[in-house]
């Protein structure tokens, strides 16, 4: 049996994934969330807004696998400022005041901030739809992002991004037994049926990895993101298991390619 998906191998030289919740100590993901990919997918094919039918599309047919490494972590200590007027007035006492000791400052308050950053990040991405046509029509966006609605990155606005390969892949099944990146595992109920492996619950059990809820989609309110959507997850971290049958690319040395559902049964 083979199954056809699209393969992307992506190059950053910085990237930062944030994790949630981390403020002062901005901690970094390995490999990007599924969150950050399809935000990625939305940019390159230029969709603006939520009325735009292809977020469906996504919404309810693309299933991605996400595999990476990066060379080395860094610690960045830098200063991130607080436009807000109460900030601004602990700092300068005033709302009307921009001195300190004389000196014009720019305003609002800042804060000392430490943000890990991921250097030489090499991406491995599989998407799969089951319209080819939209399948087909993310890789000639990729090829050609003529109507993306900005800069091409993955993280941070300012983390760009080269895209090194784009092609079509069949994959075969067979057993395999590792996979030597970072990569997020999903759990059964999020597992795209058109890929399950047999005994699939018994190799995610027993598969090393810290379990992750990670957000898909959200709605607006208040000017906020208010995540509703979340797939389980383990994130494994390289390495060999117990031999199952998979879905492989032979290409990458049979590297299983277990794809994910962005949203789950």
């Amino acid at each position: 049996m083979i199954k056809q998906v699209l393969k992307v191998k992506i190059y950053q030289p910085d990237a930062h994934y944030r994790i949630p919740f981390s403020f002062q100590r901005r901690f970094t993901y390995p490999i990007p969330p599924f969150s950050t990919v399809k935000g990625l997918i939305c940019n390159i094919i230029g969709i603006r807004d939520d009325n735009d039918t292809r977020l469906n599309k996504i919404r309810d047919g693309l299933s991605l696998a996400i595999y990476g490494r990066y060379e080395t972590l860094v610690k960045e200590y830098t200063w991130f400022r607080n436009l807000e007027k109460d900030s601004h007035k602990n700092r300068f006492h005033t709302a009307e005041n921009r001195h300190l000791d004389g000196v014009p400052q720019h305003p609002g308050g800042q804060i000392p901030v430490t943000v890990d950053v991921l250097h030489n990040v090499n991406l491995l991405i599989y998407f799969y739809h089951p319209d080819n046509k939209f399948l087909q029509d993310i890789k000639n966006a990729f090829q050609n992002p003529s109507d993306r609605s900005s800069i091409l990155h993955l993280g941070r606005a300012e983390d760009w991004l080269v895209i090194n390969e784009i092609k079509l892949v069949e994959l075969k099944r067979k057993f395999a037994r590792q996979i030597p990146y970072f990569a997020w595992i999903p759990a059964r109920d999020f597992v795209d049926n058109s890929f399950i492996v047999e005994a699939y619950e018994d190799f995610f059990n027993s598969l090393d990895g810290n379990l992750f809820r990670l957000p898909t989609f959200y709605d607006i309110s208040n000017n906020q993101r208010i995540f509703n959507d979340y797939v389980n997850v383990k994130l494994h971290e390289g390495g060999s298991f117990k031999r199952y049958v998979f879905f492989v690319d032979e290409s990458e040395n049979d590297l299983p390619i277990i794809l994910s559902k962005l949203r789950g049964s």
